[in-house]
């Protein structure tokens, strides 16, 4: 994991969230390092990964917060009918916010003249419609906690971290005061980005 993945920072809220800390290791990993602990668990040189023991490892956020899941008795992901769809829906809604973003930002980190505004625009134009959605959508998440709800927080926790100018609390009450109820948690706290970084 690294700690500004918000991919990785929605496990490690999950973790806090099952009281799975101890049970749980977290280890950093830079990707762009190539560790070798992390590409003999996940080729992709991706993060997060789950290495576990005495079997297979486990990579992309969704399938590590499955797993992670499996390991209570307190679901934050209902094991099946409408209200499984929907958790994870907004959580494949809120990941879709994430990999338009961190595409963003990897866009605006070349220099000026290699940069393609076709692709940030494309990408804010996703990013805005997928939270005008939310906004519109937010009395079916909002009022309770589960992994779909989680997703949803982490990706606007990423847009304040990576994207501020984005402003994306202007016009969306609903979003602000559900992220409000969220950045309470001790989970959210304890998992937030360095600000350096």
């Amino acid at each position: 994991m690294t700690e500004t993945s918000p991919y990785a920072r929605k496990c490690r809220m999950l973790i806090r969230e099952q009281g799975l800390t101890a049970r749980i290791e977290e280890v950093e990993a830079l990707p762009l390092d190539d560790p070798d602990d992390l590409l003999s668990s996940n080729p992709l040189g991706k993060v997060p990964a789950l290495i576990r023991d005495g079997a297979t490892s486990l990579v992309d956020s969704p399938l590590i917060c499955e797993y992670i899941d499996s390991l209570n008795e307190d679901r934050w992901i209902p094991k099946s009918g409408t209200s499984r769809w929907r958790v994870l829906r907004f959580q494949a809604i809120a990941d879709g916010i994430l990999d338009l973003a961190v595409g963003r930002r990897v866009e605006m980190t070349r220099p000026e003249d290699k940069r393609f505004d076709f692709w940030i625009e494309r990408q804010e134009n996703g990013i805005r419609r997928s939270l005008d959605l939310l906004e519109s959508e937010a009395d079916k998440f909002a009022g309770g906690f589960d992994l779909g709800g989680m997703a949803i927080a982490v990706a606007l926790g990423y847009l304040d971290f990576r994207y501020p100018e984005s402003e994306w609390r202007t016009g969306r009450d609903r979003l602000t005061a559900f992220h409000e109820k969220w950045a309470e948690r001790p989970s959210y706290q304890s998992t937030e980005p360095p600000a350096a970084a």
